[in-house]
């Protein structure tokens, strides 16, 4: 899954967006996301298309800075920890920056546009879990196809196969979820 994806998943019961993110692992390699986070903050002509299309998102509230404020980086990697870092500090720029159009976000924060797109773009989730604070219910990343969330309504979903994820990740699972986690818990 790509990060990015937040920005418009939403739970399928009761609607509630944004959804909590966890990330387990990472389909992309640590040696990727090394060069990733050695890259970021650095312009890259070949992106300036995709720059322009991430800050009119910005503008427009495509990208839901609430949305990408709910993740949590549960892996073992450093570089992803710190690139998350970088867009959270990105992130904390843009609210004060409200009325800035489009060319000024481009213009005052070139570092930032290039690491939150990077993050967002480039990198995939391979196993973790989303959760919707407002009905308790949890959704796996990559338990059934990998990279892939399952926004399954309860009726579909399968207890047997849900439980025995939540045991394999019960280190990384937040402990009300495990307890009382929607439809079921460990």
């Amino acid at each position: 899954m790509k990060p990015w994806l937040l920005n418009i998943l939403a739970c399928p019961i009761d609607k509630h967006h944004p959804l909590k993110a966890y990330w387990f692992t990472w389909e992309t390699t640590e040696k990727e996301m090394e060069k990733m986070n050695r890259e970021a903050g650095k312009s890259n002509k070949f992106f300036t298309e995709q720059y322009e299309h991430l800050a009119t998102q910005i503008k427009d509230g495509t990208i839901s800075l609430e949305a990408l404020n709910e993740i949590n980086d549960e892996t073992e990697s450093l570089y992803s920890q710190e690139l998350y870092i970088d867009v959270k500090k990105f992130l904390e720029r843009l609210r004060f920056e409200k009325d800035l159009d489009v060319k000024e976000i481009l213009e005052k924060f070139p570092e930032g546009i290039d690491v939150l797109y990077r993050y967002l773009n480039l990198i995939e989730v391979d196993e973790g879990l989303l959760h919707c604070m407002e009905c308790g219910r949890w959704y796996p990343i990559g338990s059934v196809v990998e990279t892939m969330p399952e926004l399954m309504p309860d009726d579909l979903r399968e207890e047997d196969r849900d439980r025995e994820w939540l045991r394999k990740w019960k280190d990384k699972v937040p402990g009300n979820i495990l307890d009382k986690g929607n439809p079921f818990g460990v």
